[in-house]
């Protein structure tokens, strides 16, 4: 990890440089020749994703961080298709677990707009990339990509805590949609047919989030929780990303995995420290193993790994 810190950093300053320097296109221009064997610009799409979700470290999953409970501590993140689970056999399942539990409307700007898409509801998962050459050996890069999460408490709770009861964790269901922008460099250049394409790349992402949020009915505090008591929330913000990764330069299917670094930037509201639906000096005794004030907001620090097919032309 230290070594690809490293070299995220030094090519990060390449990018910058590159996207100034590097010539703009206009008609008017001469054209010019290229070398032999090399490629022009090129067009790639990606679709079908398989995603899975992790974190910097024990202490970085937001459930843990949002409620204090150790059950959440070292817990696990979303691994899945985003698109057409054959398990579930639903076309956007992260959407539709969002909309199942309710979340439809507290979606933000850009969701809400794209859940009027006929049929579907939801935008399906893709990237899109553009690639031109440079006067250099290097090519660059620009992509936009669309991906969501879906983390459920009971799925997303720390596999040392085993069969404990239900009761003992605070509910909470988190659907994240992040609209990625990104520049990159490709060291080899614009990927010729059957070759590899390594790229490494800077992003930002708006990401919207939606959660419920709750406690369930606690025998061992009926007085405060005797039925399952939810609430509904949502937040936005911008989260800086570094992107790593290796995908076919064919003229048509292939395949990419891509890894992204995401940064600490706190971008989702806290529910729990501004109400914790119960009183506080009891939620704090019964749930918050941490002892201290949970914070505001919170972020998702680690790292997601995608693998999807793609389209080049």
């Amino acid at each position: 990890m230290l070594f690809i810190n490293i070299l995220l950093k030094q090519f990060g300053l390449a990018v910058i440089i590159l996207l100034v320097l590097a010539p703009a296109v206009f008609a008017q221009e001469e054209a010019v020749t290229a070398p032999t064997g090399a490629r022009d610009s090129v067009w790639r799409i990606g679709f079908w994703e398989v995603l899975q979700q992790t974190f910097g470290d024990d202490e970085s999953h937001p459930f843990y961080k949002m409620t204090g409970t150790d059950r959440f501590r070292a817990g696990s993140g979303y691994f899945g298709p985003t698109f057409l689970d054959p398990g579930s056999s639903n076309l956007l399942p992260n959407v539709d677990y969002k909309n199942e539990d309710g979340h439809a409307g507290q979606d933000g700007t850009l969701t809400k707009l794209f859940s009027y898409i006929p049929l579907l509801k939801g935008l399906p998962t893709f990237s899109l990339e553009y690639i031109q050459p440079t006067d250099y050996v290097v090519g660059i890069g620009l992509s936009f990509a669309y991906t969501n999460i879906w983390l459920d408490d009971e799925q997303a709770r720390a596999a040392t805590m085993g069969a404990d009861p239900a009761y003992a964790t605070p509910l909470i269901r988190m659907a994240s949609h992040f609209y990625m922008f990104s520049a990159s460099i490709h060291p080899f250049g614009v990927p010729k047919t059957d070759d590899l394409d390594i790229f490494i790349g800077l992003g930002l992402s708006m990401v919207e989030s939606t959660l419920k949020s709750g406690i369930r009915d606690n025998p061992t505090i009926s007085e405060y929780a005797a039925t399952t008591q939810t609430q509904l929330s949502s937040s936005a913000g911008t989260l800086p990303f570094r992107r790593i990764g290796i995908a076919s330069g064919g003229d048509s299917f292939g395949f990419m995995l891509e890894f992204l670094f995401l940064g600490n930037s706190e971008i989702i509201d806290n529910p729990f420290a501004a109400n914790t639906i119960i009183d506080s000096t009891i939620y704090n005794s019964t749930y918050n193993d941490r002892g201290d004030a949970l914070p505001s907001k919170v972020g998702m620090s680690g790292g997601i790994t995608r693998v999807s097919w793609t389209y080049s032309f």
